[in-house]
């Protein structure tokens, strides 16, 4: 659990923290509460027996899943947001294969992205067979609606377009260093990076949070 980064070279692993309340206060608006949804639905189809939660934000995901009858532990850089233990992604405070399933939802994009190979090291090292993940895809949304007549019913369907911004650079805001679907971060590059250390079960971009797109992992040896 130990590493050779300097004290400097550390820091760039310890995302920008938000002010005391924020994860509350005008925080988990409606589309919050739909990656909410789909981060807790991850987990309940791989049922594990032990989960590590990455982040631990305002704890919404955390409580259901222990109210579910998880074993969850939680790591943070905030002491003040009462991790079980604190520590960021450089260097997690765990033994390797520790955990059934670990979870960072949100959390990679505050680092820079020429750190994430060492973030997504340890992710593998601590889990024992999958790790989920979500981080923001910045695109076009196009929304569309199609009128469905037959003889027999008339129905509705609600069509989402996402068109990455491929042409544009990303920059800095928010605390976030990147996101993917901008020109210099395409999904094909960070997807060949996840696949340096996981082989990817599978992704999805919920229709109606498409900003947060997920990604199934499961360890390999290699």
């Amino acid at each position: 659990m130990s590493n050779n980064l300097s004290e400097d070279e550390n820091l760039l692993f310890r995302p920008e923290q938000l002010p005391e309340g924020s994860y509350f206060k005008n925080y988990a608006d409606l589309t919050r509460f739909i990656s909410y949804f789909y981060q807790i639905d991850s987990v309940f189809k791989l049922k594990p027996r032990t989960i590590l939660e990455v982040g631990v934000g305002n704890n919404i995901v955390s409580n259901y899943l222990r109210q579910s009858g998880f074993k969850v532990t939680t790591v943070d850089i905030n002491k003040n947001l009462k991790p079980d233990a604190v520590g960021n992604l450089a260097n997690l405070p765990f033994l390797g294969n520790t955990f059934d399933v670990v979870l960072a939802f949100e959390i990679l994009e505050h680092i820079p992205f020429r750190n994430v190979p060492t973030s997504l090291s340890e992710l593998r090292r601590v889990s024992r067979g999958k790790v989920i993940i979500s981080i923001p895809y910045s695109c076009f949304f196009v929304e569309s609606v199609l009128n469905i007549k037959t003889p027999f019913m008339t129905r509705q369907l609600r069509v989402f377009l996402g068109i990455p911004i491929f042409t544009t650079d990303f920059k800095r805001r928010g605390g976030h260093y990147w996101e993917m679907g901008y020109k210099n971060y395409p999904k094909k590059e960070v997807r060949k990076l996840l696949e340096r250390y996981f082989k990817i079960s599978s992704e999805f971009q919920p229709v109606l949070n498409p900003y947060h797109y997920f990604f199934i992992l499961e360890k390999t040896l290699s």
